[in-house]
């Protein structure tokens, strides 16, 4: 990787792909440091891991071919799908209007 990639901060898309019961979160969450609004604490710390290494970088291992990566809560209720967002779209808040 070049040297501009390794200093570019991506914002990270969190969508809920399937939610079989919790009553809690819903729609897409734009990630940052802070757990999101409605977001239990034992499912932002099994996510972040994954989020942070997205934000810093262009590429993981584990992303798919579409660069985007699906897991679980640790219950098991809520699957969430983690896609970067383009640098040319880094202004829009989590509905993906601009902020």
């Amino acid at each position: 990787m070049k040297g501009a990639d390794m200093k570019t901060i991506y914002s990270i898309k969190c969508e809920v792909v399937e939610n079989e019961f919790c009553p809690y979160v819903q729609g897409s969450y734009i990630f940052t440091r802070l757990t999101p609004e409605n977001m239990c604490a034992a499912t932002f710390s099994s996510i972040w891991p994954f989020a942070n290494a997205m934000r810093h970088s262009p590429k993981t291992g584990f992303e798919d071919a579409n660069g985007c990566v699906t897991l679980n809560c640790p219950d098991g209720w809520v699957q969430f799908r983690l896609s970067r967002i383009s640098p040319e779209n880094q202004g829009l808040n989590e509905t993906g209007e601009t902020q």
